[in-house]
């Protein structure tokens, strides 16, 4: 007889991106950002670590205006301009962490992390390097993106 509690199993992967959806209207509220619609499901996601979504240009209905990044990293967002693709927009954030953790290095707080304690920077910076240099890689995996994006 067994005494360890039961495994429990993953979630499905629409639970798991609606959590994700709710990350990122949380994202989207603490950077003050005015936008439409946010989408219904990730442009792209590898559950359960990182998803990626597309949100309406309140100024231009129809319209991408921001890419909206969250899962086991840090919620994030970026202006979609000159980012068309889901691909592009992983590949910008990759480089805009990698930044970001250089500046944190130097002691310098991009505004996009004013919002974290002080005392949490230094793993911050760590952990935006580490998930930068993924979201990279999962940018240049060709097998990880439709052909019409490889």
């Amino acid at each position: 007889m067994s005494t360890s509690a039961p495994i429990e199993p993953p979630p499905s992967d629409d639970t798991w991106c609606d959590a994700r959806g709710v990350e990122v209207a949380q994202c989207l509220a603490r950077q003050g950002v005015d936008h439409g619609r946010i989408g219904e499901y990730p442009a792209w996601h590898v559950m359960p670590y990182a998803s990626l979504w597309a949100v309406e240009s309140l100024h231009r209905p129809e319209w991408i205006g921001w890419w909206v990044i969250a899962g086991d990293l840090p919620s994030d967002l970026i202006a979609a301009q000159d980012l068309d693709t889901p691909r592009q927009a992983l590949r910008a954030f990759g480089q805009r962490w990698g930044h970001h953790a250089d500046a944190l290095d130097r002691g310098e707080v991009p505004a996009a992390w004013a919002h974290v304690d002080h005392a949490q920077l230094p793993a911050l910076a760590a952990l935006l390097r580490r998930r930068g240099a993924a979201l990279h890689r999962w940018a240049d995996d060709d097998g990880a993106w439709p052909a019409d994006e490889a």
